[in-house]
Formats: C-alpha cells, structure tokens, sequence
C-alpha cells in the first residue's frame, strides 16, 4: 500500500482486527516514525472511523509532553477506508523482539498506565507488540485506546490493563517466578497497588540478596579461618616433628658418645 510522503522501512505486525503497524521513514526529512493504520474496510465505516477520529483527536489533546507515551503527530487516511496516525519514535525494538524487560523498564511501562488512567484513558491492549524499548533502555506504550474501538470491547476498564501489565511483567520481565505468582495471587485493581506490590517485591529481593551476599562472606570467613587454622596445625605439626627430629639425633648422638667412652674405657684397663 502506497503511503504518500513515506517508505515503509518495516511491518512490525498486524492482527485479526484490521491493525497494521510499520516502521516508516519520511521521505523528505528521512526521519523515522511509527505508523498505524486501520483498515474499516468489513466495519460499519463511518459509525467506526469517527470512533477511531474521536479517539485520536482526544488522545492528542491530553498526551502531548509524556516521555512513556508517543506523540501524534498526524492523524490522516490513505483512502476512505484506510485511516492512519503518525506517531513520534526514537531507535529501537519492540518487547516481541526484545523479549525482556529489566526491572527500571518495568517501572517505566507501569507508570506510562499510570498516566493514561490520570488522563481518563484506558489503553485496553498493553501487550508485546504495542510496548516498545528504545536503544538507550527507554520504554515507550503505543496503541492507547485502539482495542475498543477495533476490537469492540467498549467496556475496558482500569482491571483489564492491570492484569495484562501483570501478565507482561510475569511473562518479559526478570522478576522471581514466585514474585510473578504473588502478584496475581493479591489481584491489584489499580496501578498505585501494583506499584506498591512491586515495591515490596524489590524489597524482598534485595533482603534475598543481601543474605546471600552475608551467606557468601560468612562462608567465605569460615573457609579463610579453616585455611588459616589448617596452616597453624601443619605448622605446629611441622615443628613437633623437627623437635622430635632433633631429639632422636641427640639420643643417637649420646649414644654413639657413650658407646665411644665404653670403648675407651676398656681399652685402657685392658
């Protein structure tokens, strides 16, 4: 599909409900931008597109200047059918390419939902596909909005983007697999409360590491006072045995001495 102004310079991925989503370069500045298009082709168009025009124009309203959350910068269509909307990117990978998360990326994705849900949006598909991490280890969440207005699920609410944030941190991320198990066993309903679980999952972490840090020194302590202990008996057994040593030499040198007088004595009274 030809996109006026714009090479395709990659398909990250589509789906089933008519979302393509490209890596493109413009063709006057070269600069790179995501772009996301939806096809209305088998929807009930126009009832659909001005859903889809609402949408973005809201979000462009309230997401203007949030380092976890892109920019659009246009919002247009390829034809009647085909809208799409440009989105500021900076060099990177998506989660699906990536495939992990470190802990401040965590930290980063839950407080892009935290923001959308204080500007009243739910995003209603955080997933690997829409979570992208740039080069420098910045995380940054596309796709607000589109799952209720291309999938049909007009009641999302805050839950739902909850539990597939937890879902992506237990399924991407290098936290503990009891860790991931303890969170959906207590059910956060909102991000502050998954933020406070996290937190006290760091917590307990870094008291783990810091036992088995303690653990190693007091074994590694145990081992050098072995060591040391093993060294002052080998020496103290060393000794002995010279002093012993010294001792025989002393008792077969008496003897040789007395052995010697015997003889000298015999001698001279024979």
């Amino acid at each position: 599909m030809d996109i006026g102004g714009f090479d395709i310079k990659r398909k990250l991925y589509s789906n089933e409900f008519g979302l393509s989503v490209f890596e493109v370069v413009e063709q006057e500045t070269k600069r790179t931008y995501i772009l996301r298009l939806a096809d209305f082709t088998n929807k009930s168009m126009d009832f659909k597109k001005a859903q889809w025009n609402q949408l973005q124009e809201e979000y462009q309203t309230v997401i203007s200047d949030y380092s976890h959350l892109p920019r659009i910068l246009q919002l247009a269509k390829v034809d009647e059918d085909h809208l799409f909307i440009l989105l500021e990117c900076e060099e990177g990978l998506t989660l699906l390419e990536k495939g992990t998360l470190a802990s401040d990326e965590v930290k980063q994705l839950v407080a892009a939902v935290r923001h959308l849900h204080e500007k009243g949006i739910i995003h209603g598909s955080i997933s690997a596909e829409n979570i992208w991490i740039t080069s420098n280890g910045k995380v940054i969440l596309y796709g607000a909005g589109e799952a209720k207005i291309l999938e049909g699920k007009p009641r999302l609410g805050a839950v739902s983007d909850i539990r597939q944030l937890i879902k992506i941190i237990r399924m991407h991320s290098d936290i503990r697999e009891s860790a991931g198990e303890m969170l959906a066993i207590e059910d956060p309903t909102t991000v502050e409360e998954l933020e406070r679980l996290l937190a006290s999952v760091d917590r307990k972490i870094a008291i783990s590491d810091d036992n088995k840090l303690a653990s190693f020194f007091e074994r590694k302590s145990i081992g050098q006072k072995q060591e040391a202990d093993n060294k002052r008996k080998k020496k103290l057994s060393n000794q002995q045995g010279d002093t012993r040593k010294s001792r025989n030499r002393l008792i077969i040198l008496g003897g040789v001495v007395s052995l010697a007088l015997l003889f000298l004595l015999a001698y001279f009274l024979l």
